[in-house]
């Protein structure tokens, strides 16, 4: 599954760790919020299924990517509101992403 394959590529970064995984989208709220979720990463079709801005509002700081089934594009959403259109995507393009969302944020909180 393409989750998998990002879930991987973020995991193996020094900065980035994975603390959980979900089976059911029931509570996907409040498992984001209780491990301190600084990343959700979800298939498009499950975002659909559930509300975005919710858990964004549920957890502030994190970020969600939502992957297009085929793998050739996704999102990032993040809680300003906007979201970050990723396009064609490499596994390298997709952590810079990643990265520079959240370093972005964390110097916005430093302010």
């Amino acid at each position: 599954m393409l989750t998998d394959i990002v879930k991987s590529v973020i995991g193996s970064q020094p900065d980035f760790a994975v603390v959980g995984e979900i089976t059911s989208l029931d509570g996907i709220a409040r498992a984001a919020r209780e491990v301190a979720a600084d990343v959700v990463i979800l298939d498009l079709a499950t975002s659909s299924k559930i509300s975005v801005p919710d858990l964004l509002y549920a957890r502030p700081r994190s970020r969600i990517i939502a992957i297009d089934p085929s793998g050739r594009s996704g999102e990032l959403h993040e809680l300003r509101p906007m979201v970050v259109p990723l396009g064609e995507m490499s596994p390298l393009d997709l952590v810079a992403v990643v990265r520079d969302r959240t370093h972005a944020a964390d110097a916005g909180n430093r302010a």
